[in-house]
């Protein structure tokens, strides 16, 4: 679709939705124009831009349903939320609000909403965004020491293991060791809670069922150096049940670990989830043995997961050598929710060496519509999309204007 034809549409919708918005409507015609406003930002990236000025007009408004409709709207998109943040921060104290709200502050890494986001991880409360939200937020604090002691309180008070098949929206301790895993390092506190949850699930011959906090003791690193004893004889050269080495890797950082692994992998390996962590790992610290090159050569070759998984290895290893390799594989990828935001850091990490690549970064960034990203929810493929987009922006200007 010409950009000219796409910018009369969105020009089109968003009149339409301000006009129906007006604060004298009936609440019937109001709620049409939400309606408009949803499909409209579902469709056009520059919708959340174009519209939240309306929307955050709503938001200021006396309580009514269709101010909580409006609430909904904006905290759909990470764009519109980061637009009408601080219209949004009062709404933080309404309990019918507090949970959209904070999530979808959190979601966008605003420390404001930590207090709810630390009250529905005490409660229990089943939000589909709560992890994201604790996970973005995570990073923006400069003290998360009260997340730790609430994840920490979650965990004693909730020590058996979840079901099995529940998800981890549903399970307070799952999401308490998410947030754990979120803050990294900053979480060393919490070692003991982990190691004990997983030497439980060891104790009950199901180690697997830990995997999340061995997750959270790799994020950790160093500082879970107790938790090495138990992880050690959970380690295997098998590629379906690998998820002990990562750990014990980035606790000891000793390359050792990685170059057994790999020794008794073969070298032409097709898949394998730990491989290439563990060879750009090693990219980083000392460099890969002559086998290790050729095993990251190989896993290039493998499309998917493997390719991308191994391409910052890759350029690590070989340079400015490897970068018509890298130029014509990564930019496939750019458009995939899973794939295209390792694909863009590798180019970032190009810098003037990915400069052909600047076309296909144009092409995303300059469509008007959004990608098909396919995740079977409306508004977290929008979501998808608003972080392919700002990182598609970050690693363009990286690569036009770096001279390295």
């Amino acid at each position: 679709m010409p950009a000219d034809e796409s910018a009369d549409l969105l020009w089109l919708d968003a009149a339409w939705a301000e006009r129906l918005l007006g604060r004298h409507e009936p609440d019937r015609v109001r709620q049409a124009g939400l309606n408009i406003a949803v499909e409209a930002m579902r469709t056009w990236r520059a919708a959340p831009v174009r519209l939240t000025p309306a929307l955050s007009t709503v938001l200021t408004e006396p309580p009514s349903p269709v101010r909580v409709a409006a609430v909904e709207v904006v905290c759909a998109s990470l764009t519109a939320t980061r637009l009408a943040a601080d219209d949004l921060v009062p709404l933080l104290a309404e309990p019918a609000l507090s949970a959209t709200v904070a999530t979808a502050l959190g979601s966008i890494g605003d420390p404001r909403a930590v207090p709810v986001l630390l009250r529905m991880l005490r409660a229990g409360a089943r939000h589909p965004r709560l992890v994201a939200a604790i996970r973005a937020v995570a990073p923006a604090l400069s003290d998360p020491t009260e997340v730790v002691m609430t994840a920490r309180e979650v965990l004693a008070g909730h020590r058996d293991p979840c079901h099995e098949g529940r998800s981890w929206q549903s399970c307070p301790a799952m999401v308490a060791v998410h947030a754990l895993a979120a803050l990294g390092p900053a979480a060393r506190a919490a070692v003991p809670e982990l190691t004990a949850r997983l030497r439980a699930a060891v104790d009950r011959g199901d180690p697997a069922a830990a995997r999340l906090e061995v997750f959270a003791l790799q994020q950790i690193g160093p500082s879970a150096t107790p938790a090495v004893a138990l992880l050690r004889p959970l380690m295997t050269s098998d590629p379906r049940d690998d998820f002990a080495a990562r750990a014990v890797l980035a606790i000891t950082q000793n390359r050792v670990v990685a170059d057994d692994y790999l020794d008794a992998r073969p070298e032409q390996l097709r898949r394998c989830r730990i491989a290439p962590h563990l060879l750009t790992w090693l990219a980083d610290h000392g460099g890969l043995t002559d086998r290790q090159v050729r095993q990251v050569n190989h896993l290039f070759t493998q499309p998917g997961a493997m390719q991308v998984g191994v391409a910052a290895a890759l350029w690590r290893h070989h340079g400015p050598v490897a970068a018509p390799w890298l130029l014509a594989e990564l930019p496939k990828y750019l458009d995939d929710d899973a794939f295209g935001p390792p694909a863009m850091t590798v180019l970032g990490a190009l810098g003037r060496f990915a400069r052909p690549a600047l076309p296909h970064l144009d092409r995303l960034v300059e469509s008007p519509r959004r990608v098909g990203v396919h995740l079977g929810d409306f508004d977290a493929e929008m979501r998808a999309d608003e972080q392919l987009f700002d990182l598609a922006i970050t690693t363009r200007t990286l690569v036009r204007d770096t001279s390295v």
